[in-house]
């Protein structure tokens, strides 16, 4: 049972392609591709006995950037911020990337979404999410035989 996914925009949607227009399309790919990783945080997502935690990758920005909500089962993780260069500074090479972004990810059913808390600290966005009581581990018991 799937209790976290998010929606990958790297993730092919080709399915049925036959290989000579797979290829043709692979410089418009690997731009695409390219473009997509640059425009996402990368994010780490563990599962702990209580909860999920979820870490984004996300420095230079500030606590206030973000924004961070739940409609049903869609946790959305979004951050608004302009990207200036320094004024009188040209740039040989710019990979630091602090534009705007939008991640989504399902919850699953196991998850409480009245308890969603998230801190912003060191560049890593953290959004703790925890289970429903009847997704957390049990202890084990005995069940009396009728």
């Amino acid at each position: 049972m799937t209790l976290l996914s998010f929606y990958n925009p790297l993730a092919s949607r080709r399915t049925g392609v036959d290989i000579e227009r797979m290829f043709d399309s692979f410089v418009k790919s690997a731009g695409e591709m390219a473009n997509a990783r640059l425009s996402y945080p990368a994010v780490n997502i563990y599962e702990e006995p209580e909860r999920f935690r979820l870490e984004v990758a996300a420095p230079g920005y500030q606590k206030d950037d973000f924004k961070v909500s739940i409609d049903n089962d869609m946790l959305k993780i979004s951050a608004e911020k302009e990207n200036n260069p320094v004024e009188g500074e040209t740039y040989t090479r710019c990979e630091f990337l602090t534009g705007s972004f939008e991640r989504t990810f399902v919850v699953g059913k196991a998850i409480d979404t009245n308890k969603i808390d998230a801190r912003y600290e060191n560049g890593i966005l953290t959004v703790f999410l925890s289970k429903r009581d009847e997704a957390k581990p049990q202890k084990p018991r005995s069940i009396k035989i009728d």
